[in-house]
């Protein structure tokens, strides 16, 4: 089938910028990554991401690319296109974002934050078609989350709603990034899962993970999947923590699906498997019955398609 137009997604990360070239149905027809070379500062980044939007505009031909999606990995201001910037862009500092890529390219641009465009790509063709309110849970260093509902994108009143992994589960809790104590994050972002393993491996216990200098929860994912019963036990013991949240979740927002995605969720039922049983414990009979926890689809592509897919959604409205 002929394309009548296509759309470029862009993950603007702190170490590489990922790009797709993605038609109407979603699907990815090329892709570029190169690294983002953060330090070298804001015109420097963003000439780099521009090669990337000008390589995949140049790989479709005379197909029209009529709009560039963005997703950033901090804070954003959707309405007026600044990027007000994150822990991991120095110097980024309310970036006119969408003015400075439109005049470079002449290809209307949008950006959001990069958690919100994953939940809009699982929600358009991954874990979450076939429902109308949906949140995606990415878990891997920190505990982001993208909220639809009513099938459309949620932002809040500042462009900020979906900070799930800085809801409180325990008010005594480990210290989280943010500087609050007892943050989901904090029990099922990395250093969380990690703790959880080192004070077992000190305390004595047994492992294939015994002795390794740096782990990761892949290796626990693998170790786990192996038998390996400690790992095993941390993947059941952050489940059950995550399961916390997700009630927590459920009860207020009464969604049709809860998504999970990152890094960490590839441990599969492992770690979904206790969550949700722990969900279903504490979460009120009639949300229960309604809502489901699955794995998200689209891997680290969701970002990419997400993105592609704002754009698309911005044309039609306007």
């Amino acid at each position: 089938m002929l394309e009548k137009e296509l759309f470029v997604g862009i993950d603007l990360g702190a170490t590489n910028i990922k790009g797709a070239l993605v038609n109407v149905e979603g699907h990815i027809l090329e892709e570029k990554s190169i690294p983002t070379e953060v330090d070298g500062g804001v015109e420097h980044v963003m000439s780099r991401m521009m090669g990337v939007i000008r390589y995949l505009v140049s790989l479709a031909g005379k197909v029209p690319v009529t709009g560039v999606g963005i997703g950033c990995p901090g804070q954003v201001n959707v309405r007026k296109g600044i990027f007000h910037g994150g822990p991991n862009f120095p110097g980024w500092k309310d970036v006119p974002l969408v003015f400075e890529i439109e005049r470079r390219i002449g290809i209307p641009v949008v950006i959001d934050n990069d958690a919100n465009l994953a939940a809009l790509g699982e929600y358009a063709y991954g874990g979450g078609k076939g429902v109308e309110n949906m949140l995606l849970l990415t878990l891997g260093t920190g505990v982001g989350g993208g909220l639809i509902l009513n099938g459309e994108l949620y932002r809040g009143s500042s462009d900020a709603a979906g900070e799930v992994g800085h809801t409180v589960i325990s008010l005594d809790g480990p210290l989280c990034g943010c500087g609050r104590r007892g943050c989901l994050e904090a029990y099922v972002g990395t250093k969380g899962i990690l703790e959880r393993l080192r004070e077992k491996l000190e305390g004595g216990r047994r492992s294939v993970l015994s002795g390794k200098e740096e782990v990761t929860p892949k290796d626990i994912g693998e170790a786990a999947d192996g038998g390996d019963e400690v790992a095993i036990e941390v993947l059941r013991e952050t489940g059950e923590l995550l399961g916390v949240g997700l009630a927590n979740f459920a009860n207020i927002l009464n969604v049709e699906k809860i998504v999970i995605g990152g890094g960490v969720a590839d441990a599969g039922e492992l770690l979904l498997g206790p969550a949700r049983e722990r969900m279903e414990r504490e979460v009120l009979k009639v949300v229960r019955e309604s809502v489901r926890v699955v794995k998200a689809e689209l891997g680290n592509l969701a970002g990419r398609i997400g993105a592609a897919r704002l754009a698309m959604l911005s044309l039609s409205a306007k």
